[in-house]
């Protein structure tokens, strides 16, 4: 009589239900967690407090809702901060005149990434148009502000201070240079500054970024690793770069995404 009030209570409908559940959850966890991450980024845009917000958002989303590179307006809605699941990157901009004012980075993005802040300077003297984001650390910003070189002079700091630094042609979208500070490379400095750079263009309504196959062997090896969303953009390597000579200098013409 024992061992059978012991094997009723072992197989309670209650506890058995339980036990169903708590499995299904653990399964779908592990499976979300092992599913790969879609290919396909769209782009929302987002307000505060709706329409008449002040500042807007420009949110790149990592998800299969929308066709990729889709624009979904959603600033007649009040967001209050919410992002859709998936997203990478929040460039926030005045609703007036579209200036850029600050940025935030998703996990999938920022990683180990420091807290950093950012500069956008336009090459007025190059034949091509070219525009760079230059990354920096410290307290003279925020985090996540995004200054014009000005501001960067007005706090007292040489450009020579950033620790990373992405420039592309804004005409063709292909990037000329990634660079980063030996001392962060591997922490999300280059992938933060690449996908800002990214919402950057399409702010601007420039072509979209991308790589020409033109890579120093550091540069390969860092796109071997990069998310699968940016694969339709990344050209096959045709051509071998050389590295800089000087291994700690953070710039150079033409090497494309020597630091990492």
């Amino acid at each position: 009589m024992t061992a059978a009030l012991i094997a009723q209570r072992t197989t309670h409908p209650l506890r058995a239900a339980h036990s169903a559940r708590a499995t299904l959850v653990a399964v779908r966890r592990a499976t979300r967690e092992a599913a790969p991450r879609p290919v396909t980024v769209w782009w929302a845009r987002l307000a505060e407090h709706g329409a008449a917000s002040r500042e807007h958002s420009l949110v790149a989303v990592n998800s299969t809702r929308f066709p990729d590179g889709t624009p979904v307006d959603l600033t007649t809605l009040e967001s209050r901060g919410r992002r859709p699941a998936g997203w990478l990157v929040d460039l926030r901009y005045r609703a007036c005149d579209g200036t850029p004012v600050g940025v935030a980075f998703g996990d999938a993005v920022a990683g180990t990434c420091p807290p950093l802040w950012f500069a956008e300077v336009s090459h007025a003297s190059s034949p091509v148009p070219a525009t760079s984001l230059l990354a920096f650390r410290g307290d003279a910003f925020a985090p996540g502000t995004l200054v014009a070189p000005h501001q960067v002079a007005a706090a007292g700091l040489p450009m020579a201070d950033r620790v990373g630094e992405v420039r592309w042609w804004t005409r063709s979208g292909i990037v000329d240079a990634v660079t980063v500070d030996p001392g962060l490379r591997r922490r999300g400095v280059a992938r933060s500054l690449v996908t800002l750079g990214e919402a950057l263009r399409l702010l601007r309504g420039w072509a979209p970024l991308r790589s020409d196959g033109r890579l120093t062997d550091a540069g390969a090896d860092w796109l071997d690793a990069a998310p699968v969303h940016w694969s339709p953009r990344l050209a096959p390597r045709c051509e071998v770069l050389p590295e800089e000579a000087d291994g700690d200098a953070l710039t150079g013409v033409a090497r494309l995404l020597k630091g990492f």
